[in-house]
């Protein structure tokens, strides 16, 4: 099945616009508090960082990865960049109990990194099927093993 055209644009648009190749993408969430409820965005995976970009509304959102035209907004909010040379901490999401009862779809994770001296802390969410979670993992683990 081919690609929407507008979807395709939308992407190459994007590429240009960070400056370099996106590996991977899916809808996630980022969250202010660890118990806030988070907003959504597409997360982006590039060779040098992981990227958040906040998104206006599910309907727009939604489109990106269906075959719907997107209706790219006026105003985008800023992205959250975390370049893998800053990142500190990768923790995964954390396995409990009754989590397939009381737990948000996506998996949650956190990432620490240093920006200008100073140590900050992002929580992101992402499809644990993903192949942008599953690259991002493997990544850290790979990391971590040398």
């Amino acid at each position: 099945m081919p690609d929407n055209p507008d979807v395709a644009a939308f992407w190459a648009s994007f590429e240009a616009q960070i400056g370099e190749p996106i590996l991977c993408k899916t809808m996630g969430q980022h969250y202010e508090l660890p118990r806030s409820q988070g907003e959504w965005g597409l997360l982006v995976l590039t060779s040098s960082s992981l990227r958040f970009r906040p998104t206006p509304g599910e309907n727009w959102f939604n489109s990106l990865f269906r075959m719907a035209t997107p209706k790219v907004p006026e105003n985008s909010l800023e992205d959250i960049v975390i370049p893998f040379n800053e990142v500190i901490e990768f923790t995964p999401p954390r396995k409990r109990f009754f989590d397939f009862l009381f737990s948000p779809p996506f998996s949650v994770f956190s990432i620490r990194y240093r920006r200008g001296g100073e140590e900050r802390t992002v929580i992101l969410a992402a499809d644990p099927t993903s192949e942008l979670y599953q690259s991002l993992r493997k990544r850290y683990q790979a990391r971590n093993a040398s």
